[in-house]
């Protein structure tokens, strides 16, 4: 009796000891993460000009479904000011780039990097003439910077002064008038003569040459203005 008895002890504590281990277990498994949902990014491209070079926009949009990724990149692409927005390229957990060139040209790649995908999409233009990443993105959600606004084009040059001669007693009357917009100091020069006098922004300045005598010929003038402008005209004197 007693050897039965601790048997069926020694049995139940195994019991016990086994149901505490299947539980613990089925708390492991219960804690254990599940996988992350797919994430799909799209990439949208839309010109702005169409005329050579061509200007382009895109827009970008992640979701768990291709189709809702799309949707977003189109509406994006619009909203950024482009028109004929088309989706370029969807991808499923990886990142994207969309890359075009001055004539217009569109192409779309995708990668497990963003400068593999970046790279990738402008090798596959077949002219590299302005060749360039309009959009591109990753489905975890990290995008690169906006790129820096181009800088502002070059001003154009200023314009030089006009000038104009008349005879008068005694000699000549140069009228210098200024078409830059900004005041300087000018020098009026030819043929053993040399002034210098200062010319008001958009302005006339009459410059006498007095006393002057007549030689019947052709006198080369330059008129030199310290904004970085200058002229040169001939007057027969």
């Amino acid at each position: 009796m007693t050897t039965i008895t601790r048997g069926r002890r020694a049995r139940s504590t195994a019991a016990v000891v086994l149901a505490a281990a299947a539980t613990t277990a089925g708390m492991i498994v219960a804690a254990a993460p599940a996988h992350a949902a797919d994430q799909y990014i799209a990439l949208a491209v839309g010109f702005v000009n169409e005329n050579p070079p061509v200007t382009m926009a895109g827009g970008s949009g992640i979701n768990s479904t291709e189709e809702g990724a799309a949707m977003s990149a189109l509406t994006n692409c619009s909203g950024n000011g482009a028109g004929h927005c088309a989706a370029q390229v969807i991808a499923k957990n990886e990142c994207a780039a969309a890359a075009s060139n001055d004539y217009g040209e569109r192409t779309g790649a995708s990668a497990a990097t963003l400068s593999a995908a970046q790279s990738k999409a402008k090798s596959l233009l077949q002219n590299q003439q302005g060749a360039k990443i309009i959009v591109s993105g990753c489905a975890n959600g990290s995008t690169p910077p906006p790129p820096n606004d181009p800088p502002p084009p070059p001003p154009a040059p200023k314009l030089g002064p006009t000038v104009s001669f008349n005879t008068v007693i005694g000699g000549l009357e140069a009228h210098i008038t200024d078409r830059s917009g900004v005041s300087s100091q000018c020098t009026y020069a030819t043929d053993n003569f040399n002034r210098s006098f200062g010319l008001a922004a958009n302005s006339t300045y009459d410059l006498r040459i007095v006393p002057a005598v007549p030689r019947f010929r052709n006198w080369t003038v330059t008129i030199t203005c310290d904004n970085g402008t200058s002229t040169t005209a001939t007057t027969y004197f």
